[in-house]
């Protein structure tokens, strides 16, 4: 059995730039202008005023999402902790939930750490574990995939 091979003329993935909005479906599609970045594993998002606790023997964590001046309360089961180290060559350990998450006319479930993630540009950082092989990134453009799917270059 061979691989498939993919192509840049490959019409089944999608392009997109170094950077995008992200709508979250399940929270009336709020958005979150991301980075992608094929060098980092995971995917992060800035996440404030965390609370663990327990229900119906299920742990779960309570937290707050940003973009610009508008933020977004959640609650999610938290699946685990993993160790992360960041860009700067610190590590730490950061909760990991599961959310669904939007790019272009595409959405999927996917893991994703909460971290600080305040002093940089982004709220949110797209790592390649949530791409699964399905995007060609290009590294010199940004937002292929529109505002709310609406493709624009």
């Amino acid at each position: 059995m061979s691989k498939r091979k993919t192509s840049f003329t490959d019409t089944s993935l999608i392009h997109i730039g170094w950077r995008e909005w992200i709508y979250l479906p399940l929270h009336k599609n709020f958005a979150i202008k991301a980075k992608i970045d094929s060098g980092a594993q995971s995917s992060s998002i800035h996440a404030t005023h965390l609370v663990k606790y327990v229900k119906n023997g299920q742990d779960r964590i309570k937290f707050r999402i940003y973009q610009s001046k508008k933020s977004l309360d959640l609650d999610k089961i938290l699946l685990n902790y993993k160790k992360v180290t960041n860009s700067f060559g610190d590590s730490e350990i950061r909760p990991v939930i599961e959310m669904r998450i939007k790019l272009g006319n595409s959405s999927w479930k996917t893991q994703i750490t909460l971290s600080r993630r305040s002093g940089l540009s982004y709220s949110m950082l797209i790592g390649r574990n949530s791409l699964k092989k399905k995007h060609i990134i290009h590294s010199h453009k940004s937002y292929l995939t529109g505002i709310n799917g609406k493709n624009y270059k």
